[in-house]
């Protein structure tokens, strides 16, 4: 209890300083292009905890009002066991700014339906296999052990910019953290955000089990939140 108490109060004090907003997938599905999740600022920093079930999308939504800007995006996975030591998800940049479609794109195949008013400004890699292990980090104030991911830091003009996560075969599930932009401001309500925080460090936000193997049928789970 006492370890806890001290984990809550230096989230407290860290908090505004690093200021990564974090924001977990609720019972409802982030939404697909229909439906996006906007995200507040696409500027400010933030963490958001989803889940891909089988054949799922999710997208998100990022409006910027400026001329000129930094589309900051990195997609991670989590360290659970060697449930996702193969799991690689892959995410997709579209607007509706034909200045900023990249023409390359035009002909990409995915494995969903995109918008006709949709432009490809971005797709991410398909990485090698290897059986080399994948370089794992620490995330601070989550706690949570993610493999290396690239980031990718693209200047953008004004417009609507919708992010999609997606496995590439359209078949694999599993948990996975976007993060959004680059400005440590501190923005949501402390309250909130501490509760977040709580949920993903008891790892409560997962859907399998860390502890079991990944062939074991009782490894998948329905997160319950902390409260």
């Amino acid at each position: 209890m006492r370890r806890l108490l001290i984990t809550l109060v230096l989230c407290l004090i860290a908090l505004p300083v690093l200021a990564h907003d974090p924001s977990i997938e609720g019972d409802e599905d982030w939404g697909g292009f229909d439906a996006p999740n906007r995200v507040a600022d696409a500027t400010i920093s933030y963490a958001l905890y989803g889940y891909l079930d089988e054949g799922d999308i999710d997208v998100f939504r990022l409006d910027f009002e400026d001329e000129e800007n930094l589309l900051r995006v990195e997609l991670l996975v989590p360290v659970c066991g060697d449930h996702y030591a193969d799991f690689y998800p892959q995410f997709a940049v579209f607007s509706t700014n034909t200045r900023a479609a990249d023409s390359e794109l035009a002909a990409v195949s995915f494995p969903f339906d995109v918008p006709e008013e949709l432009h490809a400004v971005y797709v991410s890699d398909t990485p090698e296999a290897t059986l080399e292990a994948r370089p794992t980090f620490v995330e601070p104030i989550g706690g949570t052990a993610y493999y290396d991911s690239p980031r990718l830091d693209l200047d953008v003009p004004r417009g609507t910019y919708l992010i999609a996560v997606y496995a590439p075969d359209g078949v694999r599930s599993g948990d996975y953290t976007i993060a959004t932009g680059y400005r440590e401001v501190f923005n949501s309500p402390p309250g909130e955000t501490l509760a977040e925080v709580i949920t993903i460090r008891a790892n409560a936000w997962l859907h399998r089990d860390c502890d079991l193997a990944p062939d074991d049928p009782n490894a998948m789970i329905t997160p319950e939140h902390v409260d």
